[in-house]
């Protein structure tokens, strides 16, 4: 797709670091054009890539995250979704419930996540979990690689929406228990990650919608 693919995203990655004004311009104007190759409204796929998750793991990933899976969701055969809100909550994130605890070196996750999407396609989720503070504090949050074949992982159900068939589920997390590699970024600070991931993501999404 001569280098559009790519556009948005940092240089490091091949990328040609443009801004999201520029990728939010690109994307109405194609979705004006309506369906086709170059624009799916439905799996908010372009010829210029929306690739939020590249962005927050080329970032604050590790360098061995990094080779796992930048490339991997770019070529779309190591897909990771994206698992922030829940159930009984709003669009406050300091609010889950979804917590983890440390039991030796790796970490066991419970709790529920809504709007999971793209899951059926992925081979990792990356979910927020509550690992120190209280409910409301923006501090101790934290992001974790998930493998969606992980004991105690299911998912609940699909969410019907205006454009089933959805794959906006609701996933359960079971005594999952996750190694301490699988954090990404700062322990605790797994707000800012959720943060960078939605600057990005919900611009571009309401830009299509326009066009």
């Amino acid at each position: 797709v001569a280098g559009h693919l790519r556009y948005g995203l940092p240089e490091e990655v091949g990328g040609a670091g443009a801004s999201n004004l520029d990728i939010a311009v690109i994307r109405e104007h194609l979705a004006g054009k309506g369906l086709g190759l170059h624009n799916d409204l439905q799996d908010e796929s372009s010829v210029v890539g929306n690739f939020p998750l590249v962005y927050v793991i080329n970032r604050f990933g590790s360098a061995e995250q990094k080779a796992a899976f930048v490339e991997g969701i770019i070529g779309g055969h190591n897909h990771v979704a994206f698992a922030l809100s829940e159930p009984d909550h709003g669009s406050d994130a300091t609010w889950i419930e979804t917590s983890a605890v440390r039991d030796g070196s790796d970490w066991i996750i419970n709790g529920m996540k809504r709007w999971n999407s793209q899951i059926h396609r992925a081979t990792t989720d990356l979910v927020f979990a509550r690992t120190s503070g209280k409910s409301g504090d923006h501090k101790g949050i934290t992001a974790f690689f998930v493998p969606v074949d992980s004991p105690g992982f299911t998912i609940v159900e699909n969410t019907w929406t205006f454009n089933m068939p959805s794959d906006h589920a609701t996933v359960g997390l079971e005594n999952v228990r996750v190694p301490a590699s699988a954090v990404l970024g700062a322990e605790g600070e797994g707000l800012i990650m959720a943060q960078s991931f939605i600057q990005q993501n919900r611009i571009r999404q309401a830009a299509a919608s326009v066009g």
